[in-house]
């Protein structure tokens, strides 16, 4: 298993810079207002919603995948 699968993508994002905590919270709680059997994945609200760019959400994928490395911090 890949160590950087444990995270979530919301905090591969944050920890890659291009996302914020209060970003990610509205793009949860918009999530969560959805239709459980509808809901879109967390990735597509935030590009919908313009807080990350399509590279942004191809990197963090990458990564979760074990495609890419995280970088340090």
């Amino acid at each position: 298993m890949n160590a950087n699968s444990r995270y979530k993508l919301g905090e591969i994002l944050i920890k890659l810079g291009v996302l914020s905590d209060e970003k990610l919270a509205k793009a949860l709680e918009i999530q969560s207002q959805q239709d459980p059997l509808e809901r879109f994945p967390i990735g597509r609200i935030l590009l919908e919603e313009g807080f990350i760019e399509p590279n942004d959400l191809i990197q963090a994928i990458k990564i979760q995948t074990g495609q890419a490395e995280l970088p340090d911090s």
